[in-house]
């Protein structure tokens, strides 16, 4: 009989794979959230914001991969049901269902680089929270991942301001060209994370019992976050600022003072007067910017330089293009990433009469309600089921005692009051993804608070206890693996295809003969890479505009004719490749129209037909344009058909009245009939009634430099410049006839002042040069044709922006930072913009 042995039982091991994986999860997010707001590529100007959110994607999968194979290695799963996590990915669910219902799944799914309107974008927001409340469960993750924040902000307030008052060139950082340029988006982007940044800093003064030192740091940071926001002027910030402020200053004032006798002495816990003292600040200061930001903006704009309007739909025109789109499909909208589809086909054609006539917006009045177009009423419930479930998420835990868990408390705070900052913003105003990212953040972080306050018993299931169960996590973790690879694999090439796309001009000369070949054979890599319809149809506009210089040449060689018809190939199949990939774009149709419209000039069979078939098509997306039918107008007027040009130019005057090409194009018409002293007659019967219209002036001017009257041309120049200063056209047929009068002098001023409105417009430099050198005369400017205007309107990153107000309650500027009202005189303004292609 063998002897009982005594063997004490041991604890059982730490898997060390295990605690490995996970770490390396942690650390490849919190690395990823950390670099996210600062984060650029050098070289990528204009694509500041593209690397941001790849790097965040790839991240998060890269974290999401170690996680499942965290998870295969130890057999566990914890399920937890939390609410605001699982509203969050309804409203994935809800944008994939309107998205199948689309006509351009694509797009709508992915965009051409991950747009923040299309629905990979919401479930990389899903992914960031979701990653959050799982991984990013450790105090320290947390503060290493908030103070990173604070860092940041810091930077970017400090560059800016450094910026403002020693000189934009003073700091040699690289991407940032003017004054409002910055790491973290558009100019108002800047001004939400800095706004975000003063009610932390008020949270943590409210909360936090802190050293002199901590409070004079804190205290700083606020102060030069206000200087920064007193620069934007974003009335929105402002008056959340103010409502919060005005808030926690009441409650700080009387927090110690519920339940005490009005006899009583005073309490013995001391005010904390420096927290007061700068909250009644920070108060006072949003106060006043409510009360006076215009003049207040204008003020600073003139002393630091910083002009920065920024234009977007109201919410008046954001309703009047929901309305007919819920006609169509109340339930799931119009589709993700398509809002500038809805404004082209019911946008108010009263637009037409500013600057914006021609302007793509791509979102309405703010994020939250562009997702109500795009979505319809599916999406309308499922993002109040989210904010619904985040404010009870936010209140819970904030009803919750302090003496529960004061960090968490503090940080349950803090992301609760930083996310609802920046989703209340979401309604009024479209943040950049920088923002809506942050905004993910500050939910995921809020979904662990409340579990760390609020503690649940999530089930825990052991997958390796049986074969099934194991065969299941198994199978589980793969198809996860699967799918991480094979979207970072697809993520992968929509990098690289737009960082080609976006740097296939950069660096090629004029003169580089080769430049053609560059920039096609980058396109199309690109689009080879990942095929957009933008892709092609820039790529049938490089080959048309080589096909334009092909046809100049006068005797062509067989090469050269070999080249013409290789050319016309390839135009028209990417105009038709493009056509193919999303048909709803009107410039795609637009664009295999002016190729038609071109080889119909030629005499080319069938194709003025097949160009005005284009042109209906793009008519029948963007019905308010005028542009379409004024292409048709310029096509028959160049095949002789003077009649049916007229007709088609009125058509495109009833669309857009003071559209400069058009009233161009009818002068021309006047002309060559003969009938000028019949047409100024006209022209002078309209301006009784459209007294404010610069553009009649303009088509009077042409006119009667027609019939060599220059002095009353020069008058009719004079008058459209006065009711719209900024009116090139004017100005440069103003110059001709001071020309043909002798006095240089004055025609050059006049040019150079065209040249100032517009820089890059190389044509009037050269004009300039040419007048100074003797080396063009008067009758060789007279032959010109209209050039284009000055661009005051600028879409970059879905954010336009331009230097004036418009007269229009349908457009509104988000912030006032030198604003500048146009003059009730000129409110019916010239095109500022026109896209007319003469063929």
């Amino acid at each position: 009989m063998e002897t009982p042995i005594f063997v004490p039982s041991l604890p059982h091991p730490v898997d060390r794979v295990a605690k490995l994986l996970r770490t390396l999860s942690q650390v490849l997010l919190l690395a990823t959230l950390v670099l996210m707001v600062l984060f650029f590529i050098p070289g990528t100007m204009g694509l500041a914001l593209f690397p941001k959110v790849y790097l965040v994607l790839f991240g998060c999968l890269a974290t999401l991969l170690f996680a499942s194979l965290a998870t295969l290695r130890t057999g566990a799963v914890t399920i937890k049901f939390t609410p605001l996590v699982t509203s969050w990915w309804l409203l994935v669910v809800t944008g994939i269902l309107s998205a199948l219902l689309a006509p351009n799944l694509l797009s709508s799914l992915f965009g051409e680089m991950l747009e923040i309107h299309t629905v990979g974008f919401l479930g990389l927001l899903g992914l960031v929270i979701s990653l959050l409340s799982v991984v990013g469960n450790s105090k320290k993750f947390v503060l290493y991942l908030y103070g990173s924040f604070v860092v940041s902000a810091f930077i970017v307030a400090i560059i800016f301001l450094i910026r403002v008052f020693a000189g934009v060139n003073t700091l040699p950082v690289p991407l940032l060209q003017v004054l409002t340029d910055n790491y973290i988006g558009s100019f108002n982007d800047l001004g939400i994370l800095l706004g975000g940044m003063v009610m932390v800093g008020l949270v943590a003064l409210a909360q936090l019992d802190l050293p002199k030192k901590g409070l004079l740091i804190l205290s700083t940071l606020i102060v030069l976050a206000l200087l920064v926001l007193a620069n934007v002027n974003f009335f929105f910030v402002w008056l959340l600022i103010a409502l919060f402020s005005l808030m926690l200053l009441m409650y700080v004032l009387t927090k110690d003072r519920f339940g005490v006798s009005v006899h009583a002495p005073a309490y013995h816990h001391p005010l904390p007067m420096g927290a007061v003292s700068i909250i009644g600040l920070v108060f006072l200061v949003s106060a006043v910017f409510l009360i006076g930001g215009t003049s207040l903006g204008t003020t600073l704009s003139n002393a630091t330089g910083v002009n920065y309007i920024e234009i977007r739909p109201s919410l008046t025109a954001t309703i009047d293009i929901l309305q007919p789109v819920y006609a169509d499909r109340t339930l799931t909208g119009i589709g993700p990433n398509r809002f500038a589809e809805a404004w082209n086909l019911h946008k108010n054609v009263s637009i037409n009469e500013t600057i914006f006539w021609n302007t793509p917006f791509t979102a309405g009045g703010g994020y939250i309600p562009t997702w109500f177009v795009t979505t319809g009423s599916l999406g309308v419930l499922a993002w109040v089921l989210f904010l619904g479930s985040f404010l009870y998420t936010g209140v819970r835990t904030l009803l919750m005692s302090k003496a529960t868990d004061s960090f968490w408390f503090f940080i349950g705070s803090v992301s609760f009051v930083a996310g609802l900052f920046i989703w209340i913003l979401s309604f009024v105003y479209v943040p950049g993804p920088t923002i809506l990212l942050l905004g993910a953040v500050c939910t995921g972080v809020l979904v662990v608070s409340q579990q760390k306050i609020v503690p649940k018993s999530g089930r825990t299931f052991n997958l390796l206890s049986t074969s099934k169960t194991g065969f299941i996590l198994i199978a589980g973790v793969m198809l996860c693996i699967i799918s991480v690879l094979s979207v970072g694999y697809n993520a992968s090439k929509q990098v690289v295809a737009v960082y080609l796309f976006n740097t296939a001009t950069k660096n090629i000369s004029a003169e580089d003969t080769n430049a053609f070949a560059i920039v096609t054979g980058k396109i199309a890599q690109a689009a080879a890479l990942y095929p957009t319809d933008t892709y092609y149809r820039n790529l049938a506009n490089y080959q048309y505009s080589y096909l334009s210089t092909l046809l100049a040449i006068a005797e062509p060689t067989t090469v050269e004719q070999q080249q013409i018809k290789n050319t016309v190939t390839a135009a028209l199949t990417a105009g038709q490749q493009a056509v193919a990939l999303k048909p709803t774009d009107a410039l795609n149709w637009q664009m295999l129209a002016d190729i038609y419209g071109g080889l119909a000039l030629l005499n080319m069979e069938g194709a003025k037909e097949r160009a005005f078939e284009s042109y209906q098509k793009a008519e029948s997306l963007d019905p308010k344009n005028p542009s379409y039918v004024l292409q048709k107008a310029a096509i028959e007027s160049r095949t002789g058909n003077a009649d049916e040009a007229r007709r088609l130019a009125i058509l495109a005057l009833e669309l857009k009245p003071n559209f400069t090409d058009a009233l161009y194009l009818l002068s021309q018409l006047d002309i060559a009939a003969g009938d000028i002293a019949a047409a100024i007659a006209m022209t002078e019967s309209i301006i009784s009634i459209e007294a404010n219209n610069p553009g009649r002036y303009y088509q009077l001017g042409v006119l009667y430099g027609a019939l060599q009257n220059t002095d009353a041309s020069i008058a009719a120049f004079t008058t459209a410049i006065d009711l719209n200063p900024s009116y090139a056209n004017a100005r440069y047929f103003r110059a001709q006839q001071y020309l043909i009068k002798g006095e240089t002098e004055l025609a050059t001023r006049e040019l150079e002042f065209v040249r100032d409105l517009s820089p890059d417009n190389v044509t009037v430099t050269d004009l300039i040069n040419k007048i100074k050198s003797g080396e063009i005369t008067a009758k060789t400017l007279t032959e010109s044709q209209t050039i284009a205007e000055n661009a005051e309107v600028i879409t970059e990153n879905d954010v336009t922006t331009t230097n004036t107000v418009p007269d229009s309650t349908l457009l509104t500027p988000v912030n006032t930072s030198g604003a500048k009202k146009t003059e009730e005189k000129s409110k019916i303004t010239t095109d500022e913009s026109s896209e007319f292609v003469q063929p």
